[in-house]
């Protein structure tokens, strides 16, 4: 029995990391291939038919009198002319506002620094912070406070952005930082269960003796809990920067005059205007791909890791 269970096991752990494997692949693929494209010229791409092989050596595969195997003008192309017009024109009360912006490649990035960190920062700590209130303080509304989490998880929001849009718009921070603050300054969704049941495991020997010592509840949130949760803390960010870095959903709804990279990027392929050549639009495409995959490769142990809390001592 133990020896056909043995082999049943082998049996599974093999499937399941062939499918990985092939899982793996199919998405370094495309990465593959995108690399190769954006190094590629007009002339390879189209007259030569060259879709899938490395970048043609051949001179004349290039319309020019050089040999050159990496095409760096596609890249030099898509940050002279990669520029996004922006516009909007919406109503506050009786008052017609009307926001415009020309955002270059240099404000595309700005912008999407600014939402990817600071959002992920807030969708990192603000659910890190209620969620040690909830389960360390069994305070009247703290069971309540957990069940509208899970209520607001299962219910369909479907109808609810034309709702928020004129929530901030009537509030005066539509298509600006602050109402993009505003909505990333929650505490639900999936992060805050993570959190959640952290914390329930959180030894309270840390926090008895810091109040045995005098510290207030504000000092054991700011200089034990955080400073100990902050492995946990750091790969939801990581995680959720990585969300936002390629969101342009965000952009196309609450901040049209702000575009970033990612919006820059869905509107630069499905608009011929800016960029008319397949291999600079997939050029395009990699300088938003390539900067997620270099973060994966330095943070991949906060990714994958196990998120624990040492100190003590047992």
């Amino acid at each position: 029995m133990k020896k056909e269970k043995s082999i049943s096991n082998k049996i599974f752990v093999g499937v399941v990391c062939a499918v990985l494997v092939l899982y793996t692949v199919s998405i370094f693929i495309p990465i593959i291939w995108g690399l190769m494209t954006s190094l590629k010229s007009h002339y390879d791409f189209t007259i030569f038919g060259n879709k899938v092989g490395f970048p043609n050596l051949d001179a004349n595969a290039f319309g020019s009198s050089v040999n050159e195997f990496f095409r760096l003008a596609n890249y030099a192309e898509v940050l002279e002319k990669a520029t996004i017009h922006g516009e909007a024109s919406f109503y506050i009360g009786d008052r017609l506002v009307t926001n415009t912006s020309d955002n270059g490649i240099g404000m595309l990035l700005v912008n999407t620094l600014l939402q990817s960190g600071l959002g992920a920062l807030l969708q990192a700590i603000v659910p890190a912070i209620m969620a040690y209130a909830v389960a360390k303080y069994r305070f009247a509304y703290s069971k309540v406070l957990y069940a509208v989490v899970i209520f607001v998880m299962i219910m369909p929001v479907v109808g609810n952005q034309p709702a928020e849009i004129t929530m901030l718009r009537n509030l005066g921070v539509y298509d600006t930082y602050w109402g993009f603050f505003l909505q990333k300054f929650n505490f639900v969704g999936m992060y805050f269960l993570v959190f959640y049941a952290f914390f329930e495991s959180f030894s309270n020997a840390y926090l008895e003796a810091a109040e045995i010592d005098g510290a207030s509840q504000v000092t054991q949130l700011m200089k034990i809990v955080l400073p100990l949760s902050v492995k946990m803390i750091s790969s939801v960010f990581v995680i959720q920067f990585v969300h936002f870095w390629n969101d342009y959903n965000t952009s196309f709804l609450y901040m049209p005059t702000k575009t970033t990279l990612a919006y820059g990027v869905w509107f630069w392929n499905t608009n011929n205007q800016t960029f008319k050549s397949t291999v600079t639009r997939v050029a395009s495409s990699m300088l938003l791909a390539v900067p997620i995959l270099v973060m994966f490769v330095i943070f991949r142990d906060k990714l994958m890791g196990n998120m624990t809390m040492g100190g003590l001592k047992q």
